[in-house]
């Protein structure tokens, strides 16, 4: 039995993914019309966006292949979003970096990376593949 992914490994692999692939992280407030690009080390960071990446590519990895790969997120309340990766039970770093390597890609527009985009791959997913479990 493993003990898991090495967190700060991962995020680490993130990071370098987001400097190599040369699009801004941006969050947008709505509300204001405001965007701030987010720093790929904030972005990339166990208490920064790094949870809502995860997050998100765990959905897909469920739709895809029906299993989760064990994230397990703790409340910070000093956290972006107020929640940090605590641990990633995979076995392997390419379970969990290519289906986040493709919820990044759904969450990219010609402006960048946006942030806000991440509930609706995680909501899309989720759907694909609860309706799936309900057709059985």
């Amino acid at each position: 039995m493993t003990e898991g992914l090495n967190v700060a490994y991962v995020a680490e692999v993130v990071r370098l993914l987001l400097l190599d692939c040369g699009r801004d992280v941006l969050l947008e407030d709505r509300a204001g019309g405001e965007v701030i690009i987010v720093p790929p080390d904030a972005a990339a960071a166990p208490d920064g966006l790094l949870p809502v990446f995860l997050a998100s590519g765990e959905a897909l990895a469920l739709d895809a292949f029906g299993e989760t790969f064990g994230l397990k997120l703790d409340r910070d309340i000093g956290a972006f979003f107020s929640w940090r990766v605590e641990a990633i039970a995979a076995e392997t770093v390419s379970e969990v970096l290519l289906a986040t390597m493709e919820a990044i890609a759904q969450a990219t527009t010609e402006r960048g990376i946006m942030v806000l985009e991440f509930p609706r791959v995680f909501d899309e997913a989720a759907a694909r593949y609860e309706a799936r479990r309900a057709s059985k």
